[in-house]
């Protein structure tokens, strides 16, 4: 396992929004093409086998940390193809907390008290945004790179101190949970299809690719 941790800013889901990725019931992220322009980029994605992922979901409760995932595993589909694509996998066992329970990266947990991420508030102060959620965006959104060695081990002990105050129904037990809000939940066997969907396409892109390049 390295030290390096990674932030991936997660979208806010628009109603009646279809997405599907991260799926946290397989350990995998990025098999959409999520993230495919930026930290994804199937040529410059600086992610290796052992790193880890910091997911952060915005919405109406503000900006919350719903996992630190443990080290991930890289698999390059159909590399160098214009299609190819980066998916990040874990330990599925591992679950993200649910969007409301999630611990809040800037509000403090009781009044008089410090939040759990002071120093990644106080990294943000001279961003110029008009708020601490949008100056968190400007830094992170489309960031590459793995998050400052002090701000990623702020963010991993926050993360474990907020699951070691869990209780199991904070967690997710549904993929919609992990989201601020969802008008289109999907069952299992559905996100179950359409993962697998996911990787056969991968896979056949990825044949075609080798196909393509023994032909030349």
């Amino acid at each position: 396992m390295s030290d390096r941790l990674f932030m991936v800013m997660l979208r806010r889901p628009r109603r009646n929004d279809p997405r599907s990725d991260p799926f946290w019931e397989f350990g995998s992220f990025g098999c959409t093409g999520c993230h495919g322009k930026n930290l994804l980029h199937p040529k410059n994605c600086k992610i290796a086998d052992g790193d880890r992922l910091a997911f952060v979901q915005g919405g109406h409760l503000g900006s919350r940390l719903l996992i630190v995932t443990p080290p991930v595993e890289r698999v390059d589909h159909a590399g160098g193809s214009p299609k190819g694509r980066v998916e990040l996998r874990w330990d599925a066992r591992c679950k993200p907390l649910r969007y409301d329970r999630a611990p809040s990266l800037f509000e403090a947990p009781a009044p008089g008290r410090t939040g759990l991420f002071p120093r990644l508030a106080d990294s943000l102060a001279r961003t110029n945004r008009s708020t601490i959620d949008a100056k968190l965006a400007s830094r992170f959104r489309a960031r590459a790179s793995p998050v400052e060695p002090e701000l990623a081990n702020e963010l991993v002990a926050g993360f474990n101190a907020a699951v070691n105050s869990a209780k199991n129904t904070d967690f997710i037990s549904r993929y919609e949970e992990a989201l601020p809000w969802c008008d289109c939940p999907r069952s299992a066997g559905e996100r179950r299809e359409d993962y697998q969907r996911q990787i056969r396409e991968l896979k056949t892109a990825a044949v075609r690719q080798t196909r393509k390049k023994g032909c030349c």
